[in-house]
């Protein structure tokens, strides 16, 4: 959608569990279930980083373990190190020293006196085992100076001693070579039993909300560093998402809005969190082979930011529309310069087991002059509840239909157009609850 193959970071909890293991045939082999927080190690093997390989064309950024400190540390960083760059050549983008150190001690890393001034120190330490790992194994890459995903902690926290802040006020950066700043984010936990589908996620007020202490942490941190803020792991539920929730139509329009949202406020990318089993996978890539909800909720995304440079996003407020459940997003391109597309977004829930006729929600747009009209793409669904039947442009890209492939399904919303009312200069558009549209105005 946008001429680029996106970045991977290859990280999570796991990768502070990561031991190697020479002689292991298979990539990788795990002993034991967590245990009251207790992590239990895995074992990985020289296979494991072949699978670097899979996709072509790909930035990847790497996790290394820092959770196990002392010479064990030492070993277990140099030999991932001398593996990870020696697979991925020029497709290393950055590495990521350590995931979430900030609940080490939720997870029995560390002791419960453990102090942000002694992560950094470690970290430090860390780091530059990497990068001395690099000059020698991976000289060519070490010129060119990947540097670090840093800190990659689990939230903001800003009020507390323990946070990216006073991480950076204790002096990471110190090497200036942070390239970009990572900080994780859930809309709330899969376990909590408060989350809902319209309360939660189809609600542009609760995305506001989620991402407010991450727009304030970039600013504070642009006092130590003018690197870009990424959500370096995001989904929807921390924990893997809820069924129901995170694996349904309405996660694919929380995507978008999520995705937008944190974009038109200076992010710069976020990296969705994926699992084999869990409900926010975008696809599920073995056993019974499937393309999920929020797969399509990342097509919407990216083909509205579409491949034109210098492309900007904001936030369109709808004057006659006063609905958390309810919002927009125009794009410019050349620099802010054409106004070349709108989204819009009517996040009002519907179930397709509901009784009556479906809601469209009305919305007329004052365009600009010489525009004719807009060719129209919807991200649509029978509801909110379903996980499948889901096109985009009326184009599916489930695996049962052509292995995920785009297989135009609805041909009459593919070639779907509005056309400006001369009269009124504006242009007028029907959604259905639970249905977004982009605008490609002509």
């Amino acid at each position: 959608m946008t001429g680029l193959m996106p970045v991977v970071r290859v990280g999570g909890s796991t990768q502070d569990d990561i031991h190697y293991n020479a002689s292991l045939t298979d990539p990788e082999y795990i002993p034991g279930p967590v245990i009251d927080n207790h992590r239990p190690p895995i074992y990985v093997g020289p296979s494991f980083y072949s699978s670097f390989g899979t996709f072509p064309n790909t930035r990847y950024i790497p996790g290394i373990n820092l959770a196990i400190n002392g010479s064990a540390g030492k070993v277990t960083r140099t030999i991932e190190s001398e593996l990870t760059c020696k697979a991925l050549g020029s497709s290393l983008f950055m590495f990521e020293v350590g995931n979430e150190p900030d609940h080490y001690i939720d997870y029995f890393r560390r002791p419960a006196n453990w102090t942000v001034e002694e992560y950094v120190e470690e970290w430090l330490k860390g780091s530059q085992e990497v990068m001395d790992v690099m000059t020698s194994a991976c000289p060519q890459l070490a010129k060119q100076s990947s540097g670090f995903f840093a800190p990659s902690f689990g939230g903001t926290d800003l009020s507390e001693p323990f946070s990216a802040l006073t991480a950076f006020q204790s002096g990471q950066n110190s090497r200036r070579d942070i390239r970009q700043i990572s900080v994780h984010n859930y809309m709330g936990s899969a376990t909590s039993p408060d989350v809902s589908l319209q309360g939660t996620l189809l609600n542009h007020s609760s995305v506001m909300d989620s991402l407010k202490a991450h727009v304030t942490l970039a600013a504070e941190l642009r006092h130590f560093t003018t690197v870009p803020y990424v959500l370096g792991e995001t989904n929807s539920l921390s924990g893997g998402g809820a069924t129901g929730l995170s694996n349904v139509f309405g996660s694919a329009l929380w995507v978008v809005d999520y995705s937008l949202y944190a974009a038109s406020q200076g992010i710069l990318r976020a990296h969705f969190h994926q699992s084999v089993t869990s409900p926010y996978a975008a696809w599920t890539p073995n056993g019974t082979l499937t393309t999920n909800p929020p797969y399509y909720g990342n097509i919407m995304v990216n083909a509205a930011i579409g491949s034109a440079p210098d492309t900007v996003v904001a936030p369109l407020k709808l004057q006659s529309i006063d609905d958390d459940r309810v919002s927009a997003y125009v794009f410019y391109d050349n620099g802010g310069k054409k106004l070349s597309r709108v989204i819009i977004l009517n996040m009002r829930e519907w179930n397709s087991t509901t009784a009556g006729a479906r809601p469209e929600l009305e919305v007329s747009l004052a365009v600009p002059a010489g525009a004719n009209g807009a060719r129209v793409e919807r991200l649509a669904a029978a509801g909110a509840e379903v996980t499948t039947g889901i096109t985009y442009a009326g184009t599916s890209y489930d695996y049962d239909i052509d292995q995920g492939r785009p297989v135009i399904v609805n041909e009459a919303a593919s070639k779907e157009i509005v056309w400006v009312d001369r009269s009124a200069k504006t242009i007028s558009i029907g959604i259905q609850d639970s249905e977004g549209v982009v605008l490609h105005l002509f």
